[in-house]
C-alpha cells in the first residue's frame, strides 16, 4: 500500500528527463515488485518495457548495465509477463508492437519468440504442459526463489495457451461440437 501511495507522488514525466535514468530504472523495479504482489500482470510487462527502453536509450557513458545482463532480463520479463497477462486488446497491441520494434531481440531468444509469434498467429499451439514448464523454468517470472507467485504465473501462462487454442478453434471450426473436439 505504501508503494502505491509513494508512486503517485513521483511524476513519471519528470523521470523522463536526462540524467535520471538510474532513478527511473529503480522506480520501475519497485513498481514491478508492487504489481507482481497485486497480480497486475499487464502493468508488470509495461514496467519492464519501460526499463528495457531506458537501457536502450541511455548513453553508454552512464554505464547503467556494463555486462548487458539486466537489459536482456528486462526484455525477457517484458515479453514473458506480456504472454502471462490475461487476453485483452491492449495485450494484443503490445504483442504486435513488440514483434515490430524488437525483432532483433526476439531473434536472440528463440523460445520466447516462438511462443510470442504463435500468440499473434491463428495456429494451434502444441500443448505439453510438463515440457513447457521445463523449458520456461529458467526464466525469472517462473522461478519461485526470485518471483512471488511464480507457480501462479506458470499456471496463468498455460491457461493462456489453452485459451489461445480455443480462440483458434472457435475461429476456424464453427460447427464443431465439444465431444468431437476432445
Amino acid at each position: 500500500m505504501r508503494t502505491q501511495i509513494m508512486s503517485r507522488k513521483i511524476s513519471r514525466k519528470h523521470l523522463n528527463e536526462a540524467g535520471l535514468e538510474t532513478q527511473k530504472i529503480q522506480y520501475f523495479l519497485y513498481m514491478t515488485r508492487y504489481y507482481i504482489h497485486e497480480k497486475m500482470i499487464l502493468d508488470v510487462a509495461k514496467a519492464y518495457q519501460t526499463i528495457y527502453d531506458t537501457y536502450n536509450k541511455s548513453k553508454p557513458e552512464l554505464n547503467l548495465d556494463p555486462m548487458g545482463e539486466l537489459k536482456s532480463v528486462a526484455f525477457q520479463n517484458f515479453i514473458l509477463f506480456l504472454m502471462v497477462a490475461p487476453y485483452t486488446n491492449e495485450k494484443v497491441d503490445l504483442l504486435n508492437i513488440a514483434e515490430s520494434l524488437y525483432t532483433r531481440e526476439l531473434d536472440s531468444n528463440e523460445l520466447i519468440a516462438k511462443f510470442m509469434r504463435k500468440f499473434l498467429s491463428y495456429e494451434l499451439m502444441p500443448f505439453n504442459d510438463r515440457e513447457i514448464e521445463a523449458q520456461f523454468a529458467v526464466y525469472e517470472p517462473f522461478k519461485a526463489d526470485l518471483t512471488e507467485h511464480a507457480h501462479t504465473h506458470m499456471q496463468d501462462f498455460l491457461r493462456q495457451l489453452i485459451q489461445h487454442n480455443i480462440r483458434v478453434i472457435e475461429r476456424y471450426y464453427q460447427r464443431i461440437r465439444l465431444p468431437r473436439l476432445s
